[in-house]
């Protein structure tokens, strides 16, 4: 009976420090990813994790996608159309990053719903700018690859809903007339 306990209490140490590194690991590859992406370095989560090695941070695709959740990155296309990963800059302005030019083509609405055509690629990053904003107007959203709809929560309001929505994007610099 006391061997049995003993080999328990080790076991569950044994998970404990495993579970605390893994933790501080990903903590690790979080904050080496924030340093590598506000330094100008993107590219998609294969390059990524080569470019941790490089630096000494040995990771996975998988550890890198979770990693990227967690420090809010978004994905959308470079100045060649690679997808790639980028910070989502906590302040209005993102023009100047030449990153986001102009990705919303059109909005329009036909009475009921609201559609977003983007560039190829960055339908879902344009969805997330929307859903990160918060529109108490918005019942939900679909993004397909270059195409968002939008179900307004009042149809009676729709006219108003798309307005703000337009001038936000314009306010972010993801969308110029």
């Amino acid at each position: 009976m006391r061997i049995k306990f003993a080999f328990v209490h080790k076991y569950d140490t044994i998970l404990e420090n495993l579970h605390k590194n893994t933790e501080k690991m990903n903590m690790t590859i979080s904050a080496h990813l924030n340093r590598l992406l506000s330094q100008g370095i993107s590219g998609n989560q294969a390059q990524l994790v080569k470019a941790l090695e490089e630096k000494g941070i040995h990771t996975t695709q998988s550890s890198v996608s979770r990693a990227l959740k967690k420090i809010n990155a978004i994905k959308g296309p470079d100045e060649k159309g690679n997808v790639v990963y980028a910070l989502k800059p906590a302040e209005p302005g993102l023009k100047d990053l030449g990153f986001f030019d102009s990705l919303v083509n059109k909005i329009a609405d036909n009475g009921y719903q609201i559609v977003i055509q983007t560039r190829p690629g960055t339908a879902n990053t344009v969805a997330k700018f929307i859903d990160d904003h918060g529109f108490d107007q918005i019942l939900g959203s679909v993004a397909g690859d270059d195409t968002i709809i939008i179900v307004p929560s009042n149809v009676a309001v729709i006219g108003q809903t798309v307005r703000e929505i337009t001038t936000y994007m314009k306010q972010i610099g993801i969308f110029e007339v």
